[in-house]
């Protein structure tokens, strides 16, 4: 497989969910209603009423709904107070909130930032003060999704400088190497309006990513807008290699833009010292590098141990994001299968250490499969899932096989049948489970069933070819680990298991 093959894989996956808008819309209300204060006690609180703002905003914003402008304002004061430790009167932004017309139904996608990869709203907040202006007017464009969200925190910490701010959203659109982005005719006159000021137009977003292709087509639509080149800067949350980037001719493109970057968070637990993501925490575990199990270091999430390396601080998200992982955590604690979380702070699930042997595949006694067969039952029953199909699945199955292995499945070997959804485990290596005074537990188990990575929620059918292929189990040890199954869930999972098989398979390689 060339390099070039390798970056195109297919192992990211969409991520938008449907919701119901008026739900959304209704609960956002809920969680205003009585909310004051901006300090620093409160600034969960706030984090999460900002990314609820965030993303319904976004959502109407790609509708072109009239009512986003009425939702930009809320966003706006709930990130004002969240950046000036101010105050917030949740009263009445509810009371405004519910005047709003959502459609019946929304397109959200996820933050990736603010779910999994530990980006504060306050961190761009601070970026925002190293961004070199020579105007008292600064124009703000977030590039949908995150960037909704994060050009409200740049908006009021620029404001907060006593600097005239405003902003405006847009959506790139086009393949991923090669976005695009125009401006309506609103737009265009609020970009003219700026121009009179001699504004600064600063454009925000995480990012970039495998391209920097959303970055820079934003930028250089405000240039045909008649925005001068050095009036532009990037306010990102990574330094790129533009040699790297997958966008034509990035490496002269992207810098000819100015670009500033947020710093490592410092929005962390109290009692966080060891920093062990990044594949250090191997060290802690595995007795010789010849042990180590292969990872993707840039894709880890953000972990610590304490001081005395007794408690496990590990990045699960922010806002409802973090709250679904954290009560996976305590279900999962509570039927006997891993460890209670002491509590959520700052997006981490914090957790003692637990001591004990990884396990390894010469472990797969019977008394194991079974264990594993329970667990795998246990996630079928009470991690269920509304899922009604599996297209997007199998089009990655279909698409890597193609791309890697020259093979062009046909269509019954690319059915995935779903029987019974769930929100799966997705890491059923042997390491992930470990022998802690005789009681075999799950570790790692919340946070990789519904990423930005594949599956997402799908059959548990996905964990049982995980189970078979992690652990490397024989014809004789598969038909004890989905006998074992069957009888503890009554589901006979072996009728579409080799469709999983292939696809768990076809993923893991690409990955």
């Amino acid at each position: 497989m060339s390099l070039d093959n390798a970056w195109n894989m297919y192992i990211f996956r969409d991520g938008k969910k449907v919701h119901r808008g008026p739900k959304l819309l209704d609960e956002f209300a809920a969680k205003l209603d009585g909310a004051h204060s901006g300090n620093a006690a409160a600034r969960t609180a706030l984090t999460d009423l900002l990314l609820r703002a965030g993303e319904l905003e976004c959502a109407l914003g790609d509708e072109s709904s009239p009512h986003t402008s009425l939702l930009s304002t809320i966003t706006d004061e709930i990130a004002a107070a969240l950046v000036t430790d101010g105050t917030v009167h949740g009263d009445d932004l509810a009371r405004r909130a519910r005047r709003i017309v959502v459609p019946e139904t929304v397109n959200i996608a996820t933050p990736e930032g603010f779910a999994f990869y530990a980006l504060h709203p306050l961190d761009y907040a601070e970026a925002a003060s190293t961004v070199e202006l020579h105007s008292r007017f600064v124009a703000v464009v977030g590039i949908r999704s995150i960037g909704t969200t994060l050009s409200s925190v740049v908006q009021a910490a620029l404001r907060a400088e006593g600097l005239r701010v405003e902003r405006t959203t847009v959506r790139p659109v086009g393949h991923p190497y090669n976005r695009e982005v125009r401006f309506n005719p609103e737009q265009a006159k609020w970009i003219a309006s700026m121009l009179q000021h001699r504004a600064e137009f600063v454009v925000v977003d995480e990012g970039p990513g495998m391209s920097g292709s959303s970055f820079l087509s934003v930028g250089e639509a405000l240039l045909d807008h008649g925005v001068p080149r050095h009036s532009i800067s990037f306010l990102c949350s990574r330094v790129p290699d533009p040699a790297l980037l997958k966008a034509e001719d990035a490496i002269t493109r992207w810098p000819s833009f100015r670009s500033y970057y947020t710093n490592p968070t410092q929005f962390l637990p109290p009692g966080v010292k060891h920093y062990i993501a990044g594949g250090i925490w191997r060290a802690d575990v595995f007795p010789g590098e010849h042990d180590w199990p292969a990872s993707w270091l840039q894709m880890e999430r953000l972990k610590f141990l304490s001081e005395d390396r007794r408690t496990y601080f590990g990045f699960e998200g922010f806002g409802r994001f973090g709250e679904e992982v954290h009560e996976r955590a305590k279900m999962i604690a509570e039927a006997g299968f891993g460890v209670m979380p002491v509590k959520r702070e700052e997006g981490f699930g914090i957790y003692p250490m637990l001591s004990g042997r990884s396990l390894s595949v010469q472990d797969a006694t019977p008394a194991l499969l079974q264990r594993l067969a329970t667990y795998c039952a246990f996630r079928a029953e009470r991690m269920s899932a509304e899922v009604e199909e599996n297209t997007e699945l199998e089009k990655m199955l279909r698409f890597n096989a193609r791309e890697d292995l020259q093979v062009e499945l046909p269509l019954e070997l690319s059915t995935l049948r779903l029987v019974k959804p769930a929100v799966v485990d997705g890491r059923m290596l042997p390491h992930k489970w470990i022998d802690s005074e005789g009681h075999c537990l799950k570790i790692d188990a919340v946070t990789h069933g519904d990423n930005h990575f594949f599956p997402g929620p799908t059959d548990i059918a996905w964990d049982l070819a995980g189970t078979i292929v992690e652990w490397e189990l024989d014809p004789e040890q598969q038909a004890c680990f989905l006998g074992h199954y069957f009888d503890t869930s009554g589901d006979h999972a072996a009728n579409r298991i080799s469709g999983y098989l292939l696809a768990y398979s076809v993923f893991r390689m690409a990955f």
